[in-house]
């Protein structure tokens, strides 16, 4: 694997009604599900979900229970 670095853009993240504005980077994390048989046969392959975390530039911590980041909504964008 090789480590992404993403362009940041201008946000301002909520976390207790206190906004926070600055440049920041969205993660995207998607979620499946995978489940095979003993024989090896492959019952079930398919992505079940995703989550976007949005963090301001320069943090190194990730967590959104700990306050270092906030959960967003994806929007797509035409290039």
């Amino acid at each position: 694997m090789q480590r992404i670095f993403p362009r940041a853009e201008p946000a301002v993240l909520v976390r207790g009604a206190a906004p926070t504005a600055g440049p920041a980077v969205s993660e995207l994390g998607v979620y499946s599900t995978y489940l095979r048989a003993h024989s090896g046969r492959v019952l079930l392959n398919r992505a079940t979900g995703h989550l976007v975390r949005t963090k301001l530039l320069g943090t190194d911590e990730g967590g959104v229970n700990a306050g270092f980041a906030v959960l967003s909504s994806p929007i797509a964008v035409r290039g």
